[in-house]
């Protein structure tokens, strides 16, 4: 990643005007040597990320920022047997002397914890249980780190972070424990038809939704064992429209594939369909040719109208809901201006809700923490679109939000399941129904991306989860992430990302449940009994340990 050499002492600190943050990164022999920088961004305040530009020379994270407001640094770390992890500091100011990496990690990670205690209403929990003996462990080892007497030696700096990232690590595994522990608590309210927290005075709450389980069908398989699987274990199907699939070349329409998917869910397995993304303004989507009208709107806008009206005319009578633009605020494919983000968004509502006026209509998050707006050029983060999109009056049903990770592409860095139910209930607090449209994981290593590839230092390594990406990790994180998602109060329905492994267009390598060859992955069978928990309104957090040898 370009940046610029940490700056020593004062005056160097004044010539670059004081806007940067720095980091000391420890190990034991001191200062670290090496600190890969993949997915490394800033955040400002109310989780906004922000320019600027980050680099690491001799155990120091330098970070100069565009602005003197505070920010929070987040970086992909080593978390143990958590796995390789992307974690976020507090907001700091601004200062000449470098702050500890992981205790400030550490301090974020406690910080969130306790957030999520009173938010959860989880605050009188008895001290033996997993999740309190983990905080307080933590926390005691939080305290130690930062109690450390500051002598200036390394050694003593050492110390202090080998304290705080035993503190990050069991801060982690906490949170996760506590994120499906609020899961199971979210079901059995769902299951009994009740609203997990007390209305507040005049407030009037509708029973939360039962959750409902779907998947990504794409279209360069259709054969009756992937119908079979699909009748039986979902209860939606979502089927790619991509401009990129149907108009190879301008002007030229192919439906073929599409059709006969939309067909049989319709006519034969008698289950609903979700259509889209209509505008799809990632790499997967945006025809090569659009790209000679990026630089004159008024055309693309046409062309874009164009696509939408003829999508739609030939399938509003057997899509009933609509995932109507993904991506629009990325600007990785298309360079855009704001006003034309949102005009793009507003002209696919308006289009679907003249021609469907009974259709669903949801707008897509792709990219929920944001993290390619600190490299990207006018891109907007994705609660800052959100927004806007909510306050410019249009009128849309809910957001729709992807929860992948484990790909080399930008968004996909991996996360832990705290960090991904913190980001769910801020885009909640929108007040629009939430629908997670694509949640996945891979089966094995990602691809590595090409070395030409705009951005493909920064996102290289997307790191792991729970240690290496393989089957019985993919298996695990599906049964966690769904369970976690399906019993947020306001998610309407969770979406599996893709069936099978394939070439055409993949949400990523290796991140279907059965294998290029029709072979099943353990992730097969377990989606299976996720389902079926889902149905009978219990936690798929109770299955058990995957079997990574599932027939």
């Amino acid at each position: 990643m370009r940046g610029y050499a940490p700056a020593e002492g004062p005056s160097a600190l004044s010539r670059v005007g004081a806007l940067m943050i720095r980091f000391a990164v420890h190990d034991e022999s001191g200062l670290a040597k090496e600190m890969p920088l993949h997915h490394a961004h800033l955040v400002g305040k109310e989780d906004l990320t922000v320019a600027g530009t980050i680099a690491f020379e001799q155990g120091i994270i330098t970070c100069k920022k565009h602005s003197a407001d505070a920010a929070a640094l987040g970086v992909q770390v080593d978390a143990g047997a958590n796995g390789r992890l992307l974690l976020q500091t507090c907001l700091l100011p601004d200062r000449e002397q470098p702050y500890n990496l992981y205790v400030e990690l550490a301090r974020h990670r406690l910080m969130l914890l306790l957030n999520k205690f009173e938010e959860w209403s989880l605050v009188a929990l008895p001290p033996e249980h997993p999740v309190m003996v983990g905080f307080e462990k933590s926390r005691e080892l939080f305290t130690r780190a930062i109690a450390t007497p500051h002598d200036g030696t390394l050694a003593t700096a050492s110390r202090m972070s080998s304290l705080a990232r035993e503190s990050l690590l069991l801060g982690i595994e906490a949170g996760e424990r506590l994120t499906m522990l609020q899961a199971e608590r979210e079901l059995a309210a769902k299951a009994a038809g009740k609203a997990l927290q007390t209305p507040k005075d005049g407030e009037k709450t509708e029973p939360p939704p039962k959750p409902t389980l779907g998947c990504i069908l794409h279209t360069d398989q259709f054969s009756e064992p992937l119908q079979k699987i699909v009748a039986k274990t979902f209860d939606f199907v979502s089927v790619p429209v991509r401009w990129s699939d149907i108009e190879r070349e301008e002007g030229q329409r192919n439906f073929v594939a599409t059709d006969r998917w939309i067909e049989w869910a319709v006519r034969t397995a008698r289950l609903p369909v979700c259509g889209g993304p209509l505008l799809d303004l990632s790499s997967r989507g945006v025809p090569r040719w659009l790209h000679i009208w990026e630089n004159d709107y008024r055309t693309l806008r046409e062309l874009a109208y164009e696509h939408l009206k003829v999508v739609v005319t030939r399938y509003r009578r057997a899509v009933p809901r609509w995932t109507v633009i993904s991506g629009a605020q990325t600007n990785m494919e298309l360079n855009l201006r704001m006003e034309e983000m949102i005009d793009l968004t507003r002209l696919a509502v308006l289009t679907v809700r003249k021609l469907q006026p009974q259709a669903t209509m949801l707008i897509e998050i792709s990219h929920p923490f944001g993290e390619h707006t600190t490299h990207i050029d006018r891109a907007l983060a994705p609660v800052l679109y959100a927004g806007i999109v909510k306050e410019s009056g249009i009128s849309f049903d809910g957001f729709a939000v992807r929860m992948q990770m484990g790909d080399a592409e930008p968004g996909h860095a991996a996360r832990d399941l705290m960090q991904w139910s913190a980001i769910l209930d801020v885009l909640a607090s929108y007040d629009k129904p939430i629908h997670v449209t694509a949640v996945g994981a891979p089966s094995g290593p990602p691809r590595m991306p090409n070395a030409s590839a705009k951005y493909a230092e920064l996102y290289a390594d997307p790191g792991t989860w729970h240690g290496a990406w393989n089957p019985a990790t993919q298996a695990e994180w599906l049964t966690q992430a769904i369970a976690m998602a399906s019993a947020k109060p306001y998610v309407h329905s969770v979406c599996w990302h893709m069936l099978w492994d394939t070439d055409l267009t993949p949400e990523m390598r290796l991140g279907g449940i059965i294998t290029a060859e029709g072979k099943p992955k353990p992730a097969l069978k377990r989606m299976g009994e996720v389902s079926a928990a889902l149905r009978a309104g219990k936690s798929p957090t109770a299955l058990g340990p995957v079997e990574p040898d599932t027939p």
